[in-house]
């Protein structure tokens, strides 16, 4: 393991020491409590540790050719009790000093749920209030990136009006609606997995390095079939796809999504009146240019 393991020291090229000498990784879970506040899971760093005493995320370094994602699950998992399974990837940012960075994975739960520590490094696991976070005495690059970090925690949502979309490009859509509506539930759901790595003028979220949506496919008429039990739980690694069939009108069931689900939303429609509908429910609109070129 000695090829292997990243524990060890590194100047980066800002002249800073750190840990990790193939960089390091962080996790940062938040979720809503029973109140519908935003709660962050901070580590609580032994005194001994590096800034000990401080409060940081769960992670440390990576191992040589170990992705960071892989590196900010592991060490959470090795640091707390955290249950890998019930965490939904919905971006990752990467603070680069030159020769060594820190990359740090926003995950969200379903709920704040009771974690224990579980390594020497840690004296406690606390689920804080967001608003509240920046009170306390950071670990120095937490305290860097939390603004931004902040803001992440509104996660990205992708509304798309697939008549619209498969109406964009010329493949035969017409012949078989469901059949073009199935092909692009499987793009979208390959999308939401690797994620989306530029957004569109105008979108208010955070600047990560890659968002990974929830995406929402809406579909009508003689599409809704691909909206059966079946065919819905297409469900990438990080970031999610979910099909609505739309119960009479699409562009009614759009708007009514962009008026009603939390987070940062983008609309994808190139209909004009779905539009204003849209930016009046407070989201982003865009066309499907930027989403078929995603695809």
């Amino acid at each position: 393991m000695a090829g292997l393991d990243g524990d060890g020291w590194i100047r980066c090229d800002q002249g800073h020491v750190h840990w990790g000498r193939f960089g390091a990784a962080g996790l940062l879970g938040y979720a809503r409590d029973e109140r519908g506040q935003t709660r962050v899971l901070l580590q609580l760093r032994s005194w001994w540790s590096s800034h000990g005493r401080t409060w940081g995320l769960f992670g440390g370094a990576r191992r040589r050719d170990e992705s960071a994602m892989a590196a900010a699950l592991r060490e959470a998992a090795e640091e707390c009790t955290l249950p890998g399974d019930m965490l939904h990837i919905r971006g990752a940012v990467r603070d680069d000093h030159g020769r060594w960075a820190y990359d740090t994975l926003v995950a969200q739960l379903p709920r704040p749920i009771r974690v224990d520590p579980l390594s020497r490094e840690t004296a406690a696991a606390a689920w804080v209030l967001s608003d509240t976070v920046g009170q306390l005495e950071l670990h120095p690059g937490l305290a860097v990136l939390w603004p931004m970090l902040h803001d992440a925690l509104a996660p990205l949502v992708i509304i798309v009006d697939a008549a619209n979309v498969m109406g964009s490009r010329p493949d035969g859509w017409w012949r078989d609606r469901a059949g073009a509506a199935a092909r692009l539930r499987d793009e979208l759901a390959k999308l939401a997995g690797r994620g989306v790595r530029s957004l569109p003028e105008g979108v208010a979220a955070a600047t990560l390095d890659v968002w990974f949506p929830e995406i929402v496919l809406v579909v009508e008429g003689a599409a809704r079939s691909v909206a059966d039990p079946v065919a819905a739980a297409a469900v990438a690694g990080a970031g999610s796809l979910r099909v609505v069939a739309a119960r009479a009108s699409g562009d009614d069931t759009i708007a009514d999504l962009a008026a009603s689900t939390r987070g940062t939303r983008l609309v994808v429609t190139a209909d004009r009146e779905l539009r204003r509908r849209s930016e009046a429910a407070g989201a982003a609109v865009t066309g499907p240019r930027w989403l078929l070129d995603q695809l």
